[in-house]
């Protein structure tokens, strides 16, 4: 048996690798770099965690966001392997402790975020250490044109050169070949080995639905549930249709899971967690929910709207039957919904002077500019519309560029200001019409006749498909796969889980309300929950009265409050 398979079994508990795992994590250990394109759920993780074990030195990994390290830490950790994350929500001395922690050689793989490097005395700890390997999560988040891009991405070829150019894999399940040269050139891979195992997921069943309107939309979706069962996620473009579905679905005895931007943390973890946890939850979640949700069992992934791009949807459709039996993932497309995704697309393309006249009325505030909320933003520079989500955008790319701390409306800083070589990166003259061919693209998957599947093959650069899936509404009919590939149904997912742990520490953080709950507060009334925040190791709600459907705020600790019915 050779060290890296005898590592395998006796690190992760498996018996075999799969696909090119054995000879990317060769490749990684001989002091080679690779592009990577590996499907989601097919392993990528492990391409970078086994080498770091088996190899000497220290290994960085990039990744974009906190919960995805924070779950991949603490499988780690359960494992007894020396691994640890830094990011901004842990407290300054936990950051300390783990930072000396790397530094004392008890670290071998280190996951922060790529705007750790832009923090003080960082870069140059690591440094001092001397980084062994550098692993890129998400890669695709370097490139304007992929789906997801990140300013700060682009600056790790400059700090791949800062840590002595160390053998560095870039790894995604969604590059097309554009993105894949952007990847390259960013990253200095010009020369360095693809790594791929195709997109091919027999297992998923691509439909899509044409529908009238909501009410046949409604209907075909529980017709799905019925059919494949839960777990199930239902994905939203915006969120006051999220809540208008939740409600909809309510009313016919569902109690879905929700998941959006305007859930405090808490509740988002919360919400996560019992899908986590649960057999046959259904999940109302927009784009901001996936990434990172380890979770095997997922039979159907529904979008109520158009997504934007062939790569977002890919990789969301991705996340169902990675336990290797059937699911089904449908589009429920409705020609009017297009007007929410031009309308995205408009608002991510602001424009430089777009930009540089929002920096300038923000440096116009001064000391003003700590209070001033979103709302306040847009109404001086969008008198039209203040829907445009173009100063949204505009912030983002400040926030992840290291120019803005602190959040709107409390304690809003503009720490520099980019420079005009910096924004025309951010914000590419061609990048609006090249946003708009990519709808196109995702409007001729959902209307023309032709295989689903090799649609999307070939958008990211594949011609494995010449005779089509047979997984998909064009192909094969639904029913037929349906009967023969996905599991017997259970039971439609109505209620959501409840949280269940046998771990004090977690019980005790456990919220004694809940969104959508009923409370009455002396001197308030019946009031509904609308949101629960974590202060410490108390919360306090958001709720709304019934007898004037005003806003406040209650720390459950501190105010008498019961719960009653609606």
């Amino acid at each position: 048996m050779s060290d890296l398979l005898r590592a395998l079994e006796q690190h992760f508990g498996f018996t075999g690798f799969r696909g090119p795992q054995q000879r990317i994590c060769e490749h990684f250990l001989a002091g080679g770099s690779a592009l990577v394109l590996m499907a989601t759920g097919d392993g990528k993780s492990l391409c970078y965690q086994l080498p770091a074990l088996v190899g000497v030195g220290l290994t960085i990994v990039v990744s974009p966001l906190i919960a995805l390290m924070d779950d991949q830490v603490a499988a780690l950790r359960r494992r007894e392997l020396p691994a640890t994350c830094i990011h901004s929500l842990l407290p300054r001395d936990e950051r300390q402790r783990r930072l000396t922690m790397v530094q004392d050689g008890r670290v071998r793989l280190l996951y922060c975020t790529p705007e750790r490097f832009r923090v003080d005395g960082f870069l140059a700890a690591v440094q001092r250490v001397g980084v062994s390997r550098l692993a890129i999560d998400e890669a695709h988040c370097v490139s304007q044109w992929g789906h997801d891009f990140r300013p700060d991405y682009l600056r790790l070829g400059q700090v791949r050169r800062a840590l002595g150019q160390p053998p560095c894999l870039a790894l995604t399940a969604t590059a097309t070949p554009t993105v894949q040269a952007d990847v390259r050139r960013a990253l200095g891979l010009d020369d360095a080995p693809l790594f791929h195992t195709g997109i091919q997921r027999e297992n998923l069943y691509l439909s899509v639905h044409d529908c009238h309107d909501d009410d046949d939309k409604l209907a075909r979706l529980r017709a799905l549930l019925e059919r494949s069962g839960g777990p199930a996620i239902v994905y939203c473009a915006l969120i006051k249709d999220l809540l208008q579905l939740e409600g909809e679905l309510q009313r016919r005895g569902f109690r879905p899971l929700v998941y959006h931007g305007d859930l405090s943390a808490h509740e988002r973890r919360t919400q996560q967690q019992r899908f986590q946890d649960s057999h046959n939850a259904l999940m109302l979640a927009t784009n901001a929910f996936g990434m990172g949700v380890d979770k095997q069992d997922i039979r159907s992934i529904v979008h109520w709207q158009i997504p934007r791009t062939l790569e977002a949807y890919y990789q969301e459709v991705g996340r169902a039957g990675r336990d290797g039996r059937g699911a089904c993932c449908e589009l429920l497309w409705r020609e009017q919904d297009l007007v929410i995704q031009r309308d995205f697309t408009e608002w991510a393309n602001p424009g430089v002077d777009f930009a540089r006249q929002l920096i300038d009325h923000m440096q116009g505030l001064g000391d003003r500019l700590h209070a001033a909320d979103v709302d306040t933003l847009r109404e001086a520079l969008l008198t039209k519309n203040r829907h445009d989500g173009r100063v949204d955008t505009v912030l983002r790319l400040l926030r992840a560029g290291g120019c803005l701390t602190g959040e709107p409306g409390q304690d809003l800083l503009l720490t520099r200001v980019p420079d005009d070589a910096e924004l025309a990166d951010w914000l590419p003259a061609d990048k609006r019409q090249q946003d708009l061919l990519g709808l196109l693209r995702m409007v001729r998957y959902a209307t023309e006749g032709v295989c689903r599947k090799r649609t999307i093959h070939e958008h990211f650069g594949f011609d494995d498909l010449e005779h089509g899936c047979a997984a998909c509404d064009v192909c094969a009919p639904g029913p037929r796969w349906h009967d023969t590939h996905l599991p017997a149904p259970v039971p439609v997912p109505r209620a959501q889980p409840t949280a269940t742990t046998t771990d004090p520490a977690a019980a005790a953080a456990a919220a004694p309300v809940q969104r959508g709950d009923w409370i009455s507060v002396p001197g308030l009334g019946p009031c509904c929950v609308t949101r629960v925040h974590q202060r410490g190791r108390g919360f306090v709600a958001d709720v709304e009265r019934a007898s004037d459907l005003k806003s406040h705020r209650v720390d459950l600790a501190r105010r008498r409050w019961s719960k009653v019915d609606p």
